[in-house]
């Protein structure tokens, strides 16, 4: 299904993996031109001339660690002078890791808060500025499920509770000035970091990998499959869309039912 999004100008970070690979290549089916930030500048070349080739459009390569206070703002200038502009931002770069309160150190927090958190808010502070210029914009902060659904194993899933309320204050902010602003929560989604956390459970259950599957999904999804990749890509490019005009400080839940509680 087309968006009729050819000719916008996005930033995606974290878009040499994962969801944000995903999204990129959505997006530039689109016709979409993008510049891609990620750490690694090996993959990071390798996913933009992938995407390039694919589609023909224009994938700007800008390699930075957008947990360090001045590499937010320096890769959307970068962006908007190598496209001309920035029409919409998927923050999308950083993971925390798993872990009860007893087990996170003030390391894992405080490298967390700088990426997660504080590369979202960097990067949306950056990018405000020229939306408002351009008059308006779109913001898809990529955040998680634990955002409103705590557990015990994921103390830093509190992180994502912030970025929800940060979603809403930015788009209330945002709004008067044509940039709209939302979350999508993916539930568990089929990327490496799934993988990794399967493995561990897996082993902490007793259980081989296919087996926790099986169990996970029986237990504790009701549309019994995971998300996707690209199921979140596809989210993302409805909210960059004019279909999704009115939406905006909301979140698209991507869990297959499985968070308890109403919405």
């Amino acid at each position: 299904m087309t968006r009729e999004l050819r000719g916008r100008r996005a930033l995606v970070t974290g878009g040499s993996a994962g969801i944000g690979f995903a999204t990129a290549n959505r997006l530039a089916a689109e016709g979409v031109d993008l510049a891609l930030v990620a750490r690694d500048e090996a993959r990071l070349s390798a996913a933009c001339a992938q995407v390039a080739g694919t589609h023909g459009v224009a994938v700007v390569p800008i390699v930075a660690d957008l947990s360090s206070a001045d590499a937010p703002g320096r890769a959307v200038e970068q962006t908007a002078d190598a496209l001309g502009g920035i029409d919409i931002l998927v923050n999308n770069a950083g993971s925390s890791p798993f872990g009860t309160l007893e087990a996170i150190s003030d390391s894992d927090w405080m490298s967390s808060i700088d990426l997660k958190l504080m590369g979202y808010v960097r990067c949306t502070r950056a990018v405000f500025g020229i939306m408002k210029e351009g008059g308006g914009g779109v913001i898809i902060n990529v955040v998680g499920m634990a955002g409103r659904s705590a557990s015990p194993a994921y103390v830093l899933g509190s992180l994502n509770a912030a970025l929800l309320h940060f979603t809403k204050s930015t788009a209330e902010l945002g709004g008067p000035h044509g940039i709209r602003v939302m979350a999508v929560n993916p539930g568990l989604t089929t990327t490496d970091r799934m993988e990794d956390a399967i493995e561990v459970w897996a082993d902490d259950a007793g259980m081989t990998n296919q087996e926790f599957r099986a169990s996970y999904l029986a237990e504790r999804v009701p549309l019994r499959r995971f998300t996707t990749p690209e199921d979140v890509a596809e989210a993302i490019a409805y909210l960059c869309s004019d279909a999704a005009g009115p939406v905006t400080g909301s979140a698209i839940e991507l869990d297959g039912a499985s968070a308890t509680g109403v919405f």
